[in-house]
């Protein structure tokens, strides 16, 4: 039979402490990284929604600050103008209501086509910023619309397959 015996090696033993080491700072590094990611994208991209109401009552929160904003177009304002063959201005006013529209906002436009769903109580959602003006530039493709006349509702007795 053969002889078996323990031998135990000193730099072997002395190591584990210092990978140990190693793994706890390179976690620590790794989530310091993640944080500044996460910190860094929060800030930089954020939008907030509000009404024109809402800006009117504020407005210096909302200086400097990129907004989405969601109101109805009054169609007698919209006004689209060809300055030049490559630059086009669309001018409109949006408010909260009709029935009470003590805010109100004009909004601009520049160098895009003028929407076919651009009319008279057209809910339109805005994404840009305030000037120093007080007029709402819009972002490149931050205008969209919502017909109010294009999405009715059906009639229930009509249904097919209603029984």
């Amino acid at each position: 039979m053969a002889n078996v015996t323990w031998t135990t090696v000193e730099n072997e033993v002395g190591s584990g402490g210092i990978n140990k080491m190693k793994l706890m700072v390179g976690g620590a590094l790794l989530a310091a990284a993640v944080l500044l990611l996460i910190v860094n994208a929060a800030n930089g991209s954020t939008q907030l929604y509000v009404t024109v109401e809402e800006y009117h009552q504020r407005q210096e929160r909302y200086e400097g600050r990129d907004l989405r904003m969601g109101a109805l177009v009054v169609g007698d304002s919209i006004q689209y103008i060809q300055l030049t063959d490559t630059t086009s201005r669309l001018e409109f006013t949006v408010v909260d209501t009709y029935n009470n529209p003590q805010y109100e906002m004009q909004v601009v436009v520049m160098n895009e086509p003028r929407p076919d769903l651009l009319q008279h109580e057209a809910t339109a959602l805005i994404e840009g910023h305030v000037g120093e003006d007080g007029v709402f530039y819009v972002n490149p493709g931050g205008l969209l619309l919502k017909c109010p006349t294009r999405y009715e509702e059906a009639d229930p007795a009509q249904h097919i397959g209603k029984q």
